[in-house]
């Protein structure tokens, strides 16, 4: 029973780590494509970015299948070795999510 719980406590931890990347991305998206709504002057430049601003924020939806998939592969573990590979990902993508954090802290306070 122990294990299903750190289970479930690690696939809430995903679904948390991966809305965390996909906000992330998604505001790195409209910062490279310059969104701005305001300038827009045509009917289908508007149409068109707000069919991608959707559909980016349809996206949200991912780390609750994520999640289904996640909690589905593991819950009827019963050993550490069946939960190991997925918490050395979880780790990984944490150590990723901190390492951009740091260089994007460093490029800002240096001027990169």
């Amino acid at each position: 029973m122990t294990m299903q719980w750190i289970a479930i406590l690690a696939a809430l931890g995903w679904c948390l780590l991966q809305v965390i990347l996909l906000l992330i991305s998604s505001q790195c998206i409209f910062l490279m494509i310059e969104f701005r709504s305001d300038n827009e002057h045509k009917l289908y430049q508007k149409l068109l970015s707000n069919f991608i601003k959707y559909l980016f924020y349809s996206l949200f939806i991912l780390p609750l299948i994520s999640l289904g998939l996640f909690i589905y592969g593991v819950i009827n573990i019963k050993e550490w070795c069946e939960l190991k590979p997925g918490l050395w990902v979880f780790a990984a993508w944490w150590v990723a999510l901190f390492v951009l954090s740091y260089a994007l802290s460093m490029k800002k306070k240096y001027r990169i």
